[in-house]
Formats: C-alpha cells, structure tokens, sequence
C-alpha cells in the first residue's frame, strides 16, 4: 500500500486540501471516524492552514465536508 505525505482526521483540513488540489489516497475508517490519507502534500499549504492563511470558496468547502463525511460513512 502506498504511503501518504498526510494522515489526518481533521475533515476541515482534509476539505480544505481536496479544494486546493491534492489527491486523496485513501480513508481507513477508525470507529465513526475516518483517517484522510493524502499524497505529496506541500508542507507550506499545512503551515499556512495552520495560522489560518488557507482560504477557500466556501460553497466548495461545504461540498467538500459533505462528500468526505459521506464517503466515510460507506466504508
């Protein structure tokens, strides 16, 4: 199995990285909640989400969260 830059069970930043363009390897499911795996993700993009810096268009955000919450819940 591939190794991902990124394991994260923060939805709002694994919104946050699909919007901006970053591939999601995979989600492993932990009790009710799911463990985002990404691919090569910048280290600058997790710095700026850190201090609050990352914007994103909020419709695609709320989309996002949505598409990730369901897609966790069918595994």
């Amino acid at each position: 199995m591939k190794r991902c830059s990124i394991e994260t069970s923060d939805i709002v930043l694994s919104a946050t990285l699909k919007i901006k363009g970053y591939k999601l390897d995979r989600i492993e499911k932990q009790g009710n909640r799911g463990i985002f795996c990404f691919a090569d993700v910048d280290p600058h993009v997790l710095n700026d989400f850190d201090l609050g810096k990352c914007m994103v268009e909020p419709v695609a955000f709320h989309n996002a969260v949505k598409a990730l919450t369901t897609a966790t819940r069918r595994i």
